[in-house]
């Protein structure tokens, strides 16, 4: 059948390679601090201000239900549902459903019979 496969610590010739290593091994860079630093939070605080200066209040807010709605049209086709088109269809800006879909936050069980128990009063 099959030739026998060769070994990694020989080469062709049968002969012993040599696998030792006399170089130290690259110094790998320092990973980026996980947190964000201080200056970093500066500018983004300075970056909002600036978009709202009132402050974030968007004048029509979603319920639970028609948030999470977006996010699975968006999530089951991104052309078809992209941000534009769906601030359009939810009524809302495009800014609130950037924010609604870069949200990773879930309510607990609690808190979202909760929300749904004060979303129907």
């Amino acid at each position: 059948g099959h030739p026998t496969p060769l070994s990694l610590a020989e080469d062709e010739g049968g002969e012993s390679l040599d696998l030792s290593e006399d170089e130290l091994p690259p110094r790998r860079r320092k990973r980026a601090p996980v947190e964000d630093t201080p200056e970093e939070w500066k500018r983004h605080r300075l970056a909002i201000k600036e978009a709202f200066p009132q402050g974030w209040a968007p004048p029509r807010k979603l319920s639970r239900e028609a948030m999470d709605g977006l996010r699975a049209m968006h999530i089951y086709d991104k052309r078809t549902f992209s941000t534009p088109i769906l601030a359009e269809k939810f009524k809302i800006s495009p800014e609130a459903v950037r924010r609604i879909l870069r949200s990773k936050w879930e309510p607990s069980r609690e808190q979202r019979m909760r929300f749904s128990e004060r979303e129907r009063r």
